[in-house]
């Protein structure tokens, strides 16, 4: 695997499963993804009813956690890169694609994430996004 395609890789992997924290006033663990979800869903209700009361800064909370946590996923993902570049490439591609699939796995097996907005408070990556 080349060192690009293991970047995208952990980075994509990163995104949808790493359960990261909101600021503000609710007990909240979520990965990268369901804030662009909800980023992009705010941002819709806002095109459709206006920009009137709360939903201009509840798209500015959104969507500044996706954008920071975007940016850390991405970081995450190329220093991962840049210490297995070491590794002759196919052991690298046994480490990045049992890392993705242990990721992956784990967000769909266990309830890592917290959320207030959804109808369970704890959930597993499909109940999330779903």
């Amino acid at each position: 695997m080349v060192t690009r395609t293991t970047r995208w890789l952990l980075f994509c992997v990163f995104v949808l499963t790493v359960p990261l924290p909101m600021l503000g006033p609710w007990e909240v663990l979520a990965p990268t993804a369901r804030y662009l979800l909800l980023a992009v869903v705010t941002a819709a209700v806002m095109a459709v009813e206006g920009a009137a009361g709360p939903v201009p800064l509840i798209l500015a909370l959104f969507a500044g956690h996706a954008l920071v946590y975007l940016l850390l996923s991405w970081l995450a993902a190329r220093l991962c890169t840049r210490l297995l570049t070491r590794l002759p490439a196919r052991t690298r591609t046994g480490v990045v694609v049992a890392a993705c699939a242990a990721l992956l796995l784990i967000a769909l097996l266990f309830d890592l994430y917290i959320t207030p907005f959804g109808g369970l408070p704890h959930s597993n990556l499909l109940g999330l996004l779903s």
